[in-house]
Parts: structure tokens; sequence; C-alpha cells
């Protein structure tokens, strides 16, 4: 891009001062990413990948990085942030047989790291790594589900939306995240591995809580917990005298979307105790959480593929949208 064309692409010309150039940038971003807080009845012919180049092109001389793309939600990376931001092929691994491509999220900040939106550095099957930001991620999901089924809306001439697509939408989104989710995989870096057992088979632990549906429970150190039932993709937990008392949590939410749904798929066993430590924490109306300790056991340590019939329960999900009133 040249000097020109980033004068043009932001509506400024070459006398435009560095504080008028940055307030223009700002407005402009504001008006492409509507989410941001701002609305505008305006469209704007450039996209904010184009903005961002431009305004870095002008913004270049005098100061350093101050646009920054944050894929891993880090701010202190900002030397590369360019070089990041014009690559036209993420570096992640591909799911070939996911149902969609999906976008690769960047967030667009000013030099004062204000955050003034996000843009679309890629998109393809890629899945997701932790070098890209999580909430990024879900909102990359949540906008390929959606356009799936303004399709269907659109495909049927629908002109109210069904009272179903709320929830459908929300099952849809979970099932697209587990395409770009290599549950094994990531087990690698989020948790800590432990000792194979006696047939190989690999062995994580992580650190987790029992959010409690069944008022208070009497929990002492060491007491083991049982698998109980998948609800609604929660694992519940029971005693041993059989007793529900709540469903698996976990600190990291990422964690959730890995191993709720390798229970799922069936790919792994778990074995679950009440830690010694409990800390104080905001009770639940419910009656509050529990720490545990739980070690996570894959039962095909060879296996490292996605599950095959995801693409299935997205078609018999569309299914029962496109059916509905």
């Amino acid at each position: 891009m040249t000097r020109r064309e980033a004068y043009s692409i932001l509506g400024i010309s070459p006398e435009t001062s560095r504080d008028e150039i940055k307030k223009r940038y700002r407005k402009l971003m504001l008006q492409v990413h509507p989410d941001s807080g701002a609305s505008s009845d305006e469209s704007y012919r450039y996209s904010a990948q184009e903005i961002n180049i431009a305004y870095e092109l002008l913004n270049a001389e005098g100061t350093a990085d101050d646009l920054s793309c944050q894929a891993a939600g880090s701010r202190s990376r900002k030397g590369n942030a360019a070089r990041e931001k014009k690559k036209d092929v993420w570096n992640a691994p591909l799911n070939t047989n996911a149902y969609r491509q999906r976008e690769i999220l960047c967030y667009a900040e000013d030099n004062d790291g204000t955050v003034l939106g996000n843009f679309c550095v890629a998109k393809g099957k890629y899945l997701w790594t932790t070098e890209e930001d999580f909430p990024l991620f879900l909102l990359s999901v949540y906008q390929c589900g959606k356009q799936i089924l303004d399709e269907c809306d659109e495909h049927y001439h629908r002109g109210d939306v069904p009272v179903i697509r709320q929830r459908i939408q929300a099952e849809l989104t979970y099932l697209l995240a587990q395409q770009f989710i290599d549950g094994t995989a990531l087990l690698q870096e989020l948790a800590k591995e432990d000792v194979p057992d006696e047939d190989g088979n690999r062995i994580f632990y992580i650190p987790s809580m029992l959010e409690l549906t069944a008022g208070r429970v009497n929990l002492k150190a060491g007491d083991i917990l049982l698998p109980s039932e998948l609800r609604r993709h929660k694992l519940y937990l029971k005693n041993q005298a059989g007793r529900e008392i709540g469903y698996l949590s976990f600190q990291d939410d990422r964690l959730y979307y890995i191993i709720v749904p390798l229970f799922e798929q069936k790919r792994v066993q778990i074995k679950v105790q009440a830690a010694e430590k409990q800390e104080n924490r905001r009770r639940n109306k419910s009656g509050g959480y529990h720490n545990l300790h739980l070690w996570i056991r894959l039962l095909d340590a060879d296996r490292n593929c996605m599950p095959e019939n995801l693409n299935l329960q997205i078609d018999e999900l569309l299914e029962m949208y496109q059916k509905a009133d």
C-alpha cells in the first residue's frame, strides 16, 4: 500500500496532523465495528483491515507499534504485530472435514491500548491453538453459526425468526467449536501429564471445581465422586451414596470445551476426588463450589483425530431448524 492510497482510505489529506489522523482512525474503526459501542448509519467502502494498514503506514514515522494485533491476548508483542496482520495464512493446523470455514479475529487497538474492535486476518478451517485469543475464537465460531442460520432463514424466505433459533444457535456454536478444538493435543498444553497407566494410556491432572446444585454438601478431602449423567453439555457428579450433587466446572473456561466433549465422545475416563484446600468462593443459589482433583485418562493414546459424526449432528440440528415455525 502506498501513502497516497493510505490517505485515500482514511479520507484525509497529506497535510493532516498526527492527532487528526488518530481521531479519524478511531472514528472509522468505530464506524466499521458497531459492536464496539458506537453506531452509525453511514457505510464505509474500506474494510477494518485496510483501515488498520493505512493507519499503521501513516503513523509509522516518529512512533513505533501504534497499532497491535493480538491473537493470543498478549499486549506485549507489538513488535511483530504488523507482520502478523499482513499474513494471508494463519499458522495453525486444519480440520479439512469441518462443516464450514471460520474467521480468525484479532483485536484492533490504538497506541494507548484501547480496544477499538476486532477484524479478520484469515479465514479457513483452522483449529484453535493457544496463540489465538479464546474469546475471539468463540466469537468467530458464533458468527460462523449465525451465518449458517441466516442462510437457512433466507433460503426459506422467513419473515420472522423461529422461536427456537436462540437455542439452536447455542447448540450449533458448541458443535462447531468441537470441530476446531483438538482436545487430545490441547491437554498436553493446558494440563499436567501424569504417569501413564500399565496399558500405556496417557493420564492428565487438572485442578477443577464442583458447582453445587443440591445445596450445601459435606465433602471431606479425598472423597471420591463419580460421573452421574451428561446433560446439556455438563458432566454431573454424584457422591458414593449415589446422590447427584453438582457438575464439573473449571476456572479456565477453555477446559470446558476440551474435557466435556472428550467425555461425550467416550474417549476418556475420569477420576475425581475432593481437594484438601477449599477457597472462600462466592456462593451461588444452590450452595457454592467445592475444589476437586481431576484425572483424565485417554482411552486411545494413538487417537488424534476429530470425531467424524459432528457433521451429521450439525445436519440433524439444521434439519430441525428448517422444520421450525
